[in-house]
């Protein structure tokens, strides 16, 4: 088998892995990448978020030159399909022939399917110059769901939320290979130091706009995913663990701690002084916050396999100086760094999520000394998961007040709190994932 072969059947493995509900695009991905290096590590990532991200539109073109319906296509035949279009459609740096050829590959020896997967792409390439797109002016939310490959129901909010022009330019952000920015582990050397050794390495660096703590990396290799001196963390998240304004040798609680950045992030902030309880009710991901915390030397995580919504035996009743709860979401504000997330949720699990949002707040409540802060975020835009949960919490909870989250960053974060004093943070408007956190105060 080639090289180009084995990149490309390595990412069919793992889209069909995807397709079938067997595992998220990240984690298929990494067991997918064993044993391959170089070039066919880059393009089967390439394969595989590029089809994820673009999976509505190449459907849509498949329907076009297709006598079956995509959606009757058999998984893994459409996924070879899926695989040589979006070459022809997005990859110019890949000649068509091949693109065709090693997507016939992927379905042999049946010559049918091969002979269908042959025609189908043929047909792209020739004709791919004259695609028509849906009329957007017939109908715009078809139009913007074809164009920009989001799900129809996530367009219709946003577009009643923020209008059609802001919701293209939200969606294109969701289609965008997300910058890659580190945290640097400020318990083992300082960000000059940082980005000092990283220029020396090769990498294209600079300070992060917004959060203290980071660096944009451009250029350069692949990063190592367990280097000490960092953590790969997008500059949003950075900026929640800011809010909890953690001072050393207080007691903290991280709610829904996995996979740890913003729990070694406090860590942090406190000098490694003091007591953090992490928790995750899934004892794999416990299992990663703690390696996470011993990579970073990050000593005072305690980590918990606890359901955040249940009894926490562990812990005393008014006893906490600071709770993060880092909630479980829809995860609509990291589709350009997860693209699999869009096509997993459907809108009637937000109701759902807000439950489960609103009883973790509930049961941590009561966890907290009077006077102590408890900070709610979400990697969400949706109201029903962000103000709608606030709102909730504290008309339940009267002793627990409001606070501006601008005191508890840097000057240069103004333009991302809002009116109520909540963090917002969006892609297409300030090259971040999209955030929503409220701090909160008990009385």
């Amino acid at each position: 088998m080639g090289s180009q072969t084995g990149a490309r059947a390595a990412a069919l493995k793992v889209l069909n892995r995807v397709e079938g509900g067997d595992a998220y695009a990240d984690i298929a991905l990494d067991a997918g990448l064993e044993g391959l290096s170089g070039p066919d590590t880059g393009l089967t990532t390439e394969l595989v978020y590029g089809v994820l991200r673009w999976k509505i539109r190449l459907d849509y073109t498949i329907d076009l030159f297709s006598a079956i319906r995509s959606k009757k296509i058999e998984h893994r035949v459409l996924n070879a399909l899926r695989i040589g279009a979006y070459q022809l459609l997005f990859l110019t740096r890949v000649p068509s022939r091949a693109a065709i050829n090693e997507s016939v590959e992927l379905v042999k020896p049946d010559k049918r399917k091969a002979g269908f997967v042959n025609a189908v792409l043929r047909k792209i390439a020739s004709e791919k110059e004259r695609i028509a797109l849906p009329d957007p002016d017939k109908d715009i939310i078809r139009h913007i769901t074809i164009a920009c490959s989001h799900p129809e129901w996530i367009v219709r909010r946003w577009a009643a939320r923020y209008g059609t022009a802001e919701t293209i330019e939200l969606c294109r952000a969701g289609q965008e290979v997300p910058p890659r920015t580190v945290r640097v582990n400020t318990l083992s050397t300082s960000r000059q130091r940082l980005i000092e050794e990283l220029k020396e390495s090769g990498y294209d660096v600079e300070e992060t706009r917004y959060s203290p703590d980071g660096i944009e990396v451009r250029g350069g290799g692949a990063l190592a995913a367990k280097d000490p001196r960092y953590y790969i963390q997008d500059e949003a998240s950075q900026l929640v663990s800011l809010l909890l304004s953690p001072m050393p040798g207080e007691s903290l609680l991280d709610a829904c701690s996995a996979p740890g950045g913003k729990t070694t992030h406090l860590a942090q902030l406190m000098g490694n002084r003091g007591a953090i309880y992490a928790l995750d009710k899934h004892e794999a991901r416990v299992r990663t916050v703690a390696e996470t915390a011993a990579r970073l030397g990050a000593g005072i995580i305690k980590t918990f396999t606890f359901d955040a919504a249940g009894s926490l035996d562990f812990l005393e009743k008014g006893s906490l100086d600071a709770i993060l709860c880092d909630a479980p979401c829809s995860g609509l504000g990291v589709l350009r760094r997860a693209p699999d997330a869009r096509y997993r949720r459907k809108e009637e699990d937000i109701a759902g999520l807000q439950a489960i949002q609103s009883r973790i707040l509930d049961n941590l409540a009561g966890y907290l000394k009077k006077g102590g802060r408890l900070v709610y975020s979400t990697c969400t835009f949706e109201p029903e998961e962000t103000e709608g949960v606030v709102s909730r919490f504290l008309k339940k909870h009267p002793d627990f007040s409001l606070e501006d989250v601008s005191k508890y960053l840097p000057q240069s974060c103004s333009e991302l709190v809002d009116k109520d004093g909540f963090l917002r943070t969006f892609p297409h408007r300030h090259g971040m994932d999209g955030f929503f956190a409220a701090r909160m105060r008990k009385g």
